[in-house]
């Protein structure tokens, strides 16, 4: 059932009878209004789809309430009627607004086709104004929006000249839009590379996306730092028809970046060279060059000397964090056997294990093959495991430290928390030495397995005990030592009952 609603407008009962009854035997809903007046009521108590108008009527003529309609109910639709001969009217009547006209008399196909063509015309055009008047709102949202960005925006056409800018630009360039469209781009962006390396020329030349490219701008007898990026701008074809290219000042990034340079060579120098003091004071008065000095004495300069160490190291572990991300590591990789290196390192802690009651193991059962790692990195990352499993575990309890032989396999990719790599593409093929350190201590919680790797952070019980005031970085180097041997760390843990630490490094 159609369920549009038509007003008939005719001072004819008989015709208005007849169209009445011929659109509603079409489906079609109906009302009639004697004359021009009475239709502007029936028009303002409710709603229609289209109205079928007769010229002439007495009080107000049909071309008057087209006008008032037109002016009033601009979506409402109208077809104008009239007799034969009277054309003219009609077709003058639809340069003001009407849709169609029907000339009387009219044969009821005809009516109704018209009427359907009228409907149908009439919600083309309701819908692309509703598109025009939504593409006009998105059209602003979208130049409110670059108005609004703090970055540079800049579109090319392809041939490299501009189509598009936004505010920051024209504050830039000291240019308005007008002035800048049209402009090859590198007249206005002087940077100090070649044109044709900025991003949004790479992108014409290659047909994509240039990312994350740092250049200088020139500003007067400034050089503004900026990270840029650009992509393709397609036509509706997909055709490459330009490029978009958003530039971000980095001025105030770059200037956080010395502060960090800065603090960290005050790190370097300006705290290691008093501590380096202290420790050669204390070594004289342990040595008994400024006078003899009793046990208990010897007993707490020992422990200054060991605060000292403990300095020192936190200081080297945060250059080399600092090194690590900054890319400036050097990394000495050499051919060491697994096994030698493991006990060497382990010897170290025998001594520390017998005093704090702690049984150390080691459950190496089969020859290792060489392996290319750092020795020195290996040695730290080490001794950084087994120092949080002495601390961590108390007396009468055991550390284990265990190595042995594992092929790639989707098993040993399901091992590996997705937390601590996402997205891990892992090699299909391979060997991989895996080394294990165990320990019967207190245990971290599941939930903060993902987290102890990252800097400055610590398991909540172990940060509540008396011996477990770290500097959160041990574990954090760990993971950048085994991130620059392209292997993988992570632990497994039953808090209350000990942890494993897992090391896995690619043989091939």
């Amino acid at each position: 059932m159609n369920k549009d609603k038509i007003l008939i407008v005719d001072d004819e009962a008989d015709i208005a009878l007849i169209l009445k009854l011929q659109l509603e035997d079409s489906g079609y809903k109906t009302v009639r209004a004697r004359d021009g007046i009475e239709a502007l009521e029936h028009i303002a108590r409710e709603r229609f789809n289209l109205i079928l108008l007769d010229i002439k009527m007495p009080r107000m003529d049909g071309m008057q309430v087209l006008d008032r309609v037109r002016k009033d109910y601009p979506d409402l639709g109208v077809v104008m009627m009239t007799a034969h001969g009277s054309e003219a009217i009609a077709v003058e009547a639809m340069k003001k607004g009407a849709i169609d006209y029907i000339s009387k008399p009219f044969s009821t196909d005809d009516l109704v086709k018209k009427i359907e063509r009228a409907i149908q015309n009439l919600r083309t055009q309701q819908e692309n104004l509703r598109l025009s008047q939504q593409l006009m709102a998105e059209q602003q949202k979208m130049g409110a929006i670059l108005r609004g960005m703090a970055d540079i925006l800049i579109a090319v056409d392809s041939k490299g000249r501009i189509i598009t800018a936004n505010h920051q630009a024209e504050m830039l360039f000291g240019m308005s839009q007008e002035k800048l469209l049209g402009t090859p781009v590198e007249e206005v962006l002087r940077a100090d590379i070649p044109p044709e390396k900025l991003p949004c020329m790479v992108v014409l030349n290659t047909s994509a996306p240039s990312l994350d490219v740092s250049y200088n701008i020139r500003w007067g007898k400034k050089l503004i730092p900026v990270l840029s990026s650009a992509t393709p701008l397609l036509d509706g074809s997909l055709h490459l028809c330009g490029s978009v290219e958003i530039i971000r000042d980095i001025s105030t990034l770059k200037a956080l970046e010395q502060e960090r340079e800065d603090f960290v060579s005050m790190l370097s120098h300006d705290l290691k060279t008093p501590i380096t003091a202290i420790v050669g004071s204390i070594d004289l008065v342990r040595e008994g060059r400024l006078g003899p000095i009793k046990g208990e004495q010897v007993e707490y300069l020992e422990s200054a000397m060991e605060s000292c160490t403990e300095m020192v190291d936190m200081i080297d572990t945060l250059l080399d964090i600092h090194k690590f991300e900054a890319g400036k590591m050097v990394m000495l990789l050499k051919s060491e056997e697994p096994n030698h290196l493991i006990q060497k390192i382990v010897s170290r802690f025998r001594p520390v294990a017998k005093r704090a009651e702690v049984k150390l193991i080691t459950s190496i059962k089969e020859t290792l093959p060489h392996v290319q790692i750092d020795r020195s990195k290996f040695a730290r990352l080490m001794s950084n495991l087994l120092s949080n499993a002495m601390r961590f575990t108390p007396a009468g309890g055991e550390i284990e430290i265990g190595a042995h032989l594992l092929r790639a396999s989707a098993d040993l990719k399901r091992r590996i928390p997705e937390q601590l790599y996402p997205g891990l593409e892992f090699p299909a093929k391979g060997r991989f030495l895996q080394i294990f350190i165990r320990d019967t201590g207190i245990g971290i919680a599941k939930e903060e397995l993902a987290n102890i790797f990252d800097r400055f952070v610590q398991a909540t019980n172990r940060r509540k005990m008396k011996n477990g005031g770290g500097s959160g970085l041990g574990l954090t180097f760990c993971r950048k030592v085994m991130d620059a041997h392209h292997g993988h760390v992570w632990a497994e843990s039953d808090e209350g009952k000990g942890s494993t630490f897992f090391l896995l490094i690619p043989l091939e």
